[in-house]
């Protein structure tokens, strides 16, 4: 039996519910029965009652496995009305709506309900594509230990693990998904054209100037080049966009009246062929050393997926930073991919003009540099055959059986492996330099040796790091460019936040969540693991890093990014002021007693808790 979108769907949701709205109620399965008269099949072993009061009907959700985390395997969802002794089974859409339902009558007045089923059933319909062409194509991926960069970026049919429409995609019409999504193995050119040289804005830290990037992208593969570079000998500039992204472009009278007077020239396709990687508006080629990361007309999970003008020369500076700071050197194992150069049109009266790009550094175009490469996103997703085993779950069989080990004792090495690669870098840039990276679980990179020991870390997206205010003045010193950068420094106690929720709930609970639920170490056991770590980084820290860790050991509850709300209230991040989602408080797994106190029902108003990150 093969993973449902249906199921994949149902438990996202209801996740991010549980999380964010209501914890419900825990019984165990003869209580269960003993009060409702229904028995839970074989392989049940809790349940969770929801009342839906403005429903006037509860639901129970049959859980396979609870974790203390929050990412729980759920079986089926039954139904009994008020007034009714009977229960029945409902399918996994209409439960969604019955949650959707619920959480809006008790918010009268927002306009978004419909808003947010038609991204829910957008989603279902995705992921069911999605996870249907790769069960027809019996496409499981390579061996986990011979993965290739591009080949895990395709591998991650089910998406976010807590977010209520993980596989959302508006603005992305059925044709096109086979083209443009790294989930069916899109590959595509892309579109350029030429402006003139005075309306072009372009930073770059490399010896040559961005636009020549561009232009090497633009003639690769051309036998005959004299065109292109006859423009460039002419005052124009070359500009890369996204093929969905020109589609829109060519609509939009700021690009009309350009074209229409000479100063904007449409080219067409060039270069070589890309693949979207995971975030699909980052795009590779294995021919090139630069992927770029580009603007789309499109809304995935939280956002439209737009390169900000305010916020190019972040990547650019910030990658300039990390380099003064010698983080790789500090870090053995610790990689950065860089941005270190961009390109866009500046236009009077205008903000974004749609052709804003990123140049990003790709260490992954020669594949012997390692045996296999994976996000965590991808290595902890559930597999796409009840049969098989996560990727994450092969890795460390894998140690066991190269090297000679019991199951438990490899993954203990794995674990230890993978927290001095992926997560004390991270902790340590953050004490000593004030710099906080957003290493949420699609935004690093593992790799591994021959007998799947974690190796390195790649960390990427550059642009989403934050600053401590308090280090300013020493930053900037570094950097001076730094200081006229709007959105990058950020007070300690909102980064502090944010570190929390992307580095612990998003990433390591995730990897916590995969070797529970595949049986290799007790979440509980790699809670107290993780403890025991913090506190000996802990003691050998004086600052923001000590700050960050005392807030993760002592606090009962931490803020955490509630999707499921942020979709509620159909809140675009990246748009919206401060880029602010909408927070909740959670209770925190690693606190004394802290996880056992996930369960209790819990009726969150954070409808009105707004973001400090």
């Amino acid at each position: 039996m093969h993973l449902s979108a249906a199921a994949a769907s149902l438990q996202a949701f209801c996740n991010c519910y549980l999380r964010e709205v209501d914890g419900g109620l825990w019984l165990d399965p003869a209580s269960f029965t003993a009060r409702s008269g229904l028995a839970p099949g074989a392989g049940v072993r809790h349940v969770v009652e929801l009342p839906l009061p403005h429903g006037r009907t509860t639901l129970a959700l049959f859980v396979r496995y609870r974790s203390l985390v929050g990412r729980h395997a759920i079986a089926e969802v039954h139904e009994r009305p008020v007034g009714s002794p009977v229960w029945r089974r409902l399918d996994g859409l209409t439960a969604q709506l019955r949650l959707i339902d619920e959480i809006y009558a008790r918010h009268p007045g927002s306009p978004q309900r419909l808003e947010l089923i038609s991204r829910v059933v957008e989603s279902h319909q995705v992921m069911d594509r999605y996870l249907t062409h790769r069960v027809a194509a019996k496409d499981d991926g390579k061996p986990a230990h011979q993965t290739s960069f591009i080949d895990s970026e395709q591998a991650v049919v089910t998406g976010h693990w807590l977010h209520p429409t993980p596989k959302s995609r508006q603005g992305m019409h059925a044709w096109q998904h086979p083209i443009y999504t790294p989930e069916l193995n899109g590959h595509f050119r892309l579109q350029f054209f030429a402006a003139r040289h005075g309306l072009v804005i372009q930073e770059c830290l490399l010896d040559s100037p961005a636009e020549a990037l561009s232009l090497e992208i633009a003639c690769h593969g051309l036998e005959d080049t004299r065109h292109l570079h006859e423009l460039v000998s002419r005052g124009y500039c070359i500009l890369p966009v996204h093929p969905l992204q020109a589609a829109w472009l060519h609509e939009q009278p700021h690009v009309r009246e350009l074209l229409a007077t000479k100063s904007l020239l449409a080219l067409g396709e060039l270069g070589p062929s890309f693949t979207p990687t995971s975030s699909v508006r980052t795009v590779y080629s294995e021919k090139l050393d630069w992927m770029l990361k580009l603007s789309i007309p499109v809304k995935l999970t939280n956002s439209l997926r737009l390169n900000l003008k305010s916020e190019l020369g972040d990547s650019v500076w910030v990658s300039q930073l990390l380099r003064k700071c010698r983080v790789e050197d500090e870090f053995p194992g610790f990689f950065l991919l860089e941005d270190p150069a961009y390109l866009g049109l500046d236009l009077p009266g205008m903000e974004e003009t749609g052709f804003e790009a990123i140049f990003r550094t790709n260490p992954f175009r020669n594949r012997a540099r390692h045996h296999a490469v994976h996000s965590i996103a991808a290595l902890t997703e559930d597999p796409l055959h009840e049969a098989d085993h996560s990727r994450l779950c092969d890795l460390v069989r894998r140690l066991a059986e190269q090297r000679g080990l019991v199951l438990a004792e490899a993954a203990r090495r794995w674990f230890d492996a993978y927290w001095e690669v992926a997560i004390a870098p991270v902790l340590g840039v953050y004490e000593r330099h004030g710099i906080a990276l957003e290493a949420h679980q699609q935004n690093v990179v593992i790799a591994f040796d021959a007998d799947g020991v974690p190796t390195a870390s790649y960390y990427r997206d550059i642009q989403g790091t934050a600053l401590s205010e308090s280090h300013r003045e020493s930053l900037v010193d570094l950097v001076p460019q730094l200081d006229a950068l709007p959105k990058v420094f950020e007070p300690d106690d909102t980064i502090r936040n944010g570190l929390g929720y992307y580095l612990f709930f998003n990433h390591l609970y995730a990897i916590i969540h995969r070797f529970g639920a595949d049986a290799l170490l007790d979440e509980q056991d790699l809670l107290r693991l993780t403890r025991d770590k913090l506190v000996a980084l802990r003691a050998g820290m004086d600052g923001l890093g000590a700050a960050l860790i005392d807030m993760l050991l002592e606090n009962d509850s931490l803020p955490c990014k509630a999707n499921l709300l942020t979709r509620v209230e159909d809140r675009d991040e990246i748009e919206s002021e401060c880029e602010l989602a909408v927070y909740a408080p959670i209770a925190n797994p690693l606190a004394k007693g802290g996880a056992k106190d996930e369960g209790k029902a819990r009726e969150a108003e954070a409808l009105g808790i707004m973001a400090t990150v």
